[in-house]
């Protein structure tokens, strides 16, 4: 009986198999899930791979499998090829249609997002976006110092596949750097434009310059300038604070986004001025506090401005003055220390000018009405401010001017100056990571009255990101040789911040994101590591498979 039912399900099974190898059934298959990639893409170009399957199943005019014979009896080494294939072939489109794994290797989400985490990306929510550098070596990203893994040879234009929603306010999302076009070698976090500003564009790009930690000139201190296309950018994760449309505005470290403050979240972090009576904190409250060792080495390190915006820390010793990041759950525990004697969050003043806070450079309108205009506004401050990026000090004002037409091919040094002279001085835009903005956000299809006063904003997302040809001359705007008053924008930006409010390199420094540089979001941890314990200590193991679409 039991012989008689286990012949039957052979049979069963065999009538199966020689089913599922018919080759019109397979024929109708992959062309109904062709047409079904067809209708999401919207490539009518992909209508030519029917022929290959066609080929493959009916004519059999080409062995599309030619690391095998036609008809061969499968060998053990053909079947692992088999299975390499079609698992390369699946993770790659599951890679790029779908999730792909990331990691955190920074603090500026802390304590939403870890370092260590490891993270699947969804890239159906916001709709996959098509390769744009097509030719690269599969499962890599950008360039390693020395040898390229993708090819400039073919570049397509930017698509993006219908996705299940859009990117909303507070999302987190993960995206390409959007000022990352350029980097260098040595520093590829950093972006070349700020290079150039700190130190100079011929410094950057002779490689060579002052080491400002040792004082010694150096050769390779930046390393070689490569230059990424969209895709091949690095890839940030932040939380998206603000849409197109809206305008965002930051108080007092408070985020108002149309005149409404942004929902506080949980793991959201600041840092503190904390001075203590001189007795230290048992390492144990460091812990409890989740204080990264990173994080308690740098707690004494002092910024002289921090007198400007919080005067009464002149009343305390500083020797006992600590700066630590805290969540408000953490505030509250450190303020009820009884060693603490004074606890605040840092905020910069309002209209206390942060050189390094978007927007940067406006245009150069006009070089020499520049020289005359402000070069008579030349003071301690500005002196200082030369002194740090040229090594040297000016003294007289016809000092200052020799050394502008010395470096007249260096623009980005010239208006980093400028910037420096009209922006600090009128107060334009006197914004620091505390009190930024307000700051309209563009969205596709909304105008835009341009003027030289909000053109700094926007320079850069009508010049680079929408791909027009953008000058100012004779203080009149021109785009693509015309003269404009308006400008309207072809596609959504985005405003992102990280959640360690004062740890994060983020839009406040460098600006918008548009939406063609948008890759996926987060939706769940799969593993975290604590990279200062060891072993299997090491492993936060309440942080597995937690969601992170709602955090």
């Amino acid at each position: 009986m039991q012989r008689n039912k286990q012949s039957q399900e052979e049979k069963e099974l065999s009538k199966f198999k020689k089913f599922s190898k018919n080759k019109y059934l397979n024929l109708g298959i992959y062309s109904v899930l062709l047409l079904l990639l067809i209708l999401w893409t919207k490539n009518l170009w992909l209508i030519l791979i029917f022929g290959i399957i066609f080929d493959y199943f009916i004519t059999k005019k080409v062995n599309w499998t030619f690391w095998k014979k036609r008809d061969a009896p499968k060998t053990k080494t053909v079947e692992w090829i088999d299975a390499i294939v079609f698992a390369g072939i699946a993770a790659l489109l599951i890679r790029t249609l779908l999730i792909e794994a990331y990691t955190i290797p920074t603090s500026s989400m802390e304590k939403t997002l870890r370092v260590g985490d490891y993270l699947f990306v969804s890239k159906y929510h916001y709709g996959p976006r098509m390769p744009i550098t097509p030719i690269a070596v599969p499962f890599t990203h950008n360039t390693p110092i020395n040898f390229p893994l993708f090819s400039r040879i073919v570049e397509l234009p930017y698509k993006r596949l219908a996705g299940i929603t859009e990117v909303k306010n507070d999302d987190i999302v993960v995206f390409n750097f959007p000022v990352g076009d350029t980097v260098v070698a040595n520093y590829t976090g950093q972006s070349y434009y700020e290079l150039c500003r700190q130190f100079g564009r011929k410094a950057v790009v002779n490689d060579e310059t002052v080491n400002p930690y040792t004082g010694i000139l150096e050769k390779g201190f930046f390393g070689k300038i490569l230059i990424r296309p969209i895709d091949k950018k690095d890839n940030y994760v932040k939380r998206c604070v603000a849409i197109g449309g809206d305008v965002l505005e930051v108080v007092d470290g408070l985020v108002l986004i149309n005149g409404q403050p942004q929902e506080h979240f949980i793991d959201m972090q600041y840092k503190y001025a904390i001075v203590t009576d001189g007795s230290l904190f048992n390492p144990r409250v460091y812990e409890n506090l989740d204080i990264s060792k990173e994080d308690q080495n740098g707690s004494h390190s002092f910024d002289p401005n921090l007198l400007v915006y919080m005067p009464e820390l002149a009343n305390y010793d500083l020797s006992n003055l600590l700066i630590l990041p805290l969540t408000q759950n953490g505030y509250e525990q450190m303020k009820a220390m009884p060693n603490v004697l004074y606890i605040k969050k840092l905020v910069k003043n309002k209209g206390y000018k942060e050189p390094y806070i978007f927007p940067h450079t406006p245009l150069v309108y006009s070089i020499n009405d520049t020289l005359i205009n402000y070069t008579k506004t030349v003071d301690d401050s500005l002196s200082n401010f030369l002194s740090e990026r040229l090594g040297r000090t000016f003294n007289y004002t016809q000092d200052f001017v020799n050394v502008l037409i010395q470096n007249s091919d260096d623009s980005l040094l010239l208006q980093h100056v400028i910037t420096y002279l009209t922006l600090s001085q009128t107060g334009s835009y006197p914004w620091n990571e505390d009190n930024f903005g307000p700051l309209w956000i563009p969205k596709a299809g909304e105008t835009l009255e341009l003027s030289l006063d909000n053109l700094p904003a926007y320079e850069r997302a009508i010049d680079v990101y929408e791909g027009n040809n953008l000058e100012v001359k004779d203080g009149k705007i021109f785009i693509n040789g015309i003269e404009s008053t308006s400008y309207t924008f072809k596609q959504d930006y985005f405003f992102m911040m990280g959640d360690n409010r004062h740890n994060s390199a983020d839009s406040r420094f460098w600006g918008l994101v548009p939406e063609n540089h948008i890759v996926g979001t987060p939706i769940f941890v799969w593993l975290s590591l604590d990279k200062d314990k060891k072993f299997l200590s090491k492993i936060r193991w309440e942080r597995f498979f937690i969601g992170t679409r709602k955090l």
